[in-house]
């Protein structure tokens, strides 16, 4: 699972990668690449509101969501070698109120990384 990359205390703005493509979250859920980029965009347009364990009212803002993939890291110029290594994955930025409850959790390690929320079918690996 991925952690928690930068936080920027004076904005209220915490990075890091969402979900990795093809790896193990810590449900023992394994999402195929092009199912994530779906989910990003329909969460995107959909929603971009981000709560706390997925309850009670929205305690925050996406402000930056992309995912990246193989094709992407190309097209951008990085080398075809990096490129074709990278797995498909899904980097968030999320704007929280530095003065709130939410917040102070992520700088005190009560949370150290990213929940997405969604459904899906469940297939045997």
């Amino acid at each position: 699972m991925t952690k928690i990359a930068k936080i920027d205390e004076a904005q209220g703005l915490v990075y890091g990668w969402a979900s990795v493509a093809g790896l193990e979250d810590s449900q023992g859920d394994v999402i195929e690449p092009a199912e994530l980029e779906k989910a990003a965009v329909s969460f995107m347009l959909n929603h971009r509101a981000v709560g706390e364990m997925h309850q009670g009212t929205p305690t925050g803002s996406i402000v930056e969501s992309v995912v990246m993939s193989p094709e992407k890291l190309s097209a951008m110029g990085f080398p075809e070698e990096l490129a074709k290594s990278a797995r498909t994955a899904l980097w968030v930025g999320v704007k929280l109120d530095p003065k709130g409850e939410t917040f102070q959790k992520v700088k005190d390690g009560t949370y150290t990384m990213f929940s997405i929320q969604g459904r899906g079918k469940q297939v045997a690996v």
